[in-house]
């Protein structure tokens, strides 16, 4: 389990938890354990991803606190 900051471009993984001060703002987005996530773009800890038809910038501060598992 890492943190989706940490996780490389074109990468397929699935949500585990998610924590911190924005953690229900991040649920209610749809990053809920077990949601598949596509990092489209990944740079210095902000990411780009495609969850559920939507596409969503996360800057590091939110992405560290996403925690993922990469799926193959």
């Amino acid at each position: 389990m890492i943190p989706l900051s940490f996780v490389q471009n074109k990468k397929r993984c699935k949500v585990q938890r998610a924590r911190g001060h924005c953690r229900k703002r991040m649920e209610a987005l749809g990053f809920v354990p077990g949601e598949e996530i596509d990092v489209i773009s990944s740079c210095n800890g902000n990411v780009i991803v495609l969850l559920r038809e939507a596409r969503y910038a996360l800057d590091e501060e939110h992405a560290k606190n996403i925690f993922v598992e990469e799926t193959v």
